[in-house]
């Protein structure tokens, strides 16, 4: 196997770890390592992007083009991607307020389904369908918005160890309006998973209008 192909499968095998990481209340873990654990978490989603690029220029520079890597490499991408956005459905800024609402992110989950089986049934007809640009800055904007709120939540923990969370940002404030500043981050999250939703949506149109041939029936 080679070095691309390697890269392509870290992505897969570090999900249970960065599960654990984003989600360490779900596994009784110890509230003092909660600080460590989401940093953790953000510096492996952000080694899964950074992998998820260099696998690809590997395997063009070196020839490693392979069936496997054709095949796990759009798979591995979307494994992270759609673990951490269910995963944050279960996690919260200001209380009583997931940081993605679930519709959002069951509207990503129905695209990535759909392309996903668009590129099966292309392949069984020996066709590829190639991401386009607007494949492409979907999952920047994807990512884009994890890191986001990754970093929020490493943040949010590590305030919280040192006693600086809830009376700056939990609690009323001058510069929230009575709110919270919590309040306004985790609206600037919805904000930035609105557009997300809406480019991920376009974006399987616009793939499923430009291979409509491989499923429409011919009379």
């Amino acid at each position: 196997m080679n070095l691309a192909n390697k890269l392509t499968l870290s992505r897969v095998a570090v999900i249970p770890i960065f599960l654990v990481c984003v989600l360490p209340e779900s596994f009784g873990l110890p509230e003092p390592l909660f600080p460590y654990l989401r940093s953790g978490a953000l510096l492996i989603f952000i080694g899964a992007t950074i992998t998820d690029y260099y696998d690809g220029v590997l395997a063009r520079r070196h020839g490693w083009i392979t069936n496997f890597g054709k095949l796990f490499d759009p798979l591995a991408d979307k494994m992270i991607v759609m673990t951490a956005f269910v995963a944050l459905i279960e996690v919260d800024l200001a209380p009583g307020k997931p940081i993605f609402p679930s519709w959002m992110v069951i509207l990503i989950l129905c695209r990535e389904f759909l392309i996903t089986g668009l590129r099966t049934l292309a392949v069984s007809q020996g066709r590829v369908v190639s991401a386009d640009r607007w494949g492409k800055n979907k999952t920047i904007t994807q990512m884009t918005v994890i890191i986001t709120a990754l970093v929020f939540l490493a943040a949010r923990d590590i305030l919280s160890a040192t006693g600086h969370w809830k009376p700056y940002f939990i609690e009323e404030s001058y510069f929230a309006r009575g709110q919270g500043i919590a309040h306004w981050l985790t609206l600037l999250l919805r904000v930035m998973m609105l557009l997300c939703v809406a480019l991920t949506v376009v974006s399987g149109w616009v793939y499923l209008r430009k291979n409509w041939n491989l499923i429409r029936e011919d009379v």
